[in-house]
């Protein structure tokens, strides 16, 4: 934030110098013009200086009628003009507050149940002996197929 303040003070300090400088130049801006932009370039700069970045804004939104009013009336010439906006729109993005970042919410896996899709009880979870899904059958089926496949005895 100090570094912002300290931007925003170096921008004032800017503007503040081309209204000054320009104000012997009656074709670019008038002199009642540049010293009315110069008051409220001062506010501004108290304002942020304060820490109070709401009425700093609401003085920049007065310099910005300003200079819009000084533009129509032709007291201000149009690059005259294009250069105090650019300062302008410069201490605006300054004074703006920072947007706030929400912290993305924490994802959590939920924990296992030993189902699988829709409920249905998983068996092979939890299973880990001999002859339990896992493809060693030792004693579980003896005696049950003797003779099959060779064709001798059985069925």
């Amino acid at each position: 934030m100090k570094t912002r303040v300290m931007a925003f003070l170096a921008a004032l300090a800017v503007s503040a110098g081309i209204l000054a400088g320009c104000a012997g130049t009656a074709s670019e801006i008038s002199s009642a013009v540049s010293t009315e932009l110069q008051t409220t370039v001062v506010a501004i700069a108290d304002a942020a200086a304060a820490g109070d970045a709401a009425t700093a804004l609401a003085e920049l939104d007065q310099l910005q009628q300003q200079l819009d009013a000084a533009l129509a009336d032709g007291s201000v010439s149009s690059e005259r003009g294009a250069a105090i906006q650019t300062r302008i729109d410069l201490v605006r993005a300054d004074l703006q507050p920072e947007p706030v970042v929400e912290p993305a919410p924490e994802t959590t896996t939920a924990p296992t149940t030993g189902t699988v899709d829709g409920g249905e009880e998983n068996p092979d979870e939890g299973n880990s002996g001999p002859g339990n899904n896992n493809g060693n059958d030792k004693g579980n089926d003896k005696g049950n197929d003797k003779g099959n496949g060779n064709g001798k005895g059985g069925d």
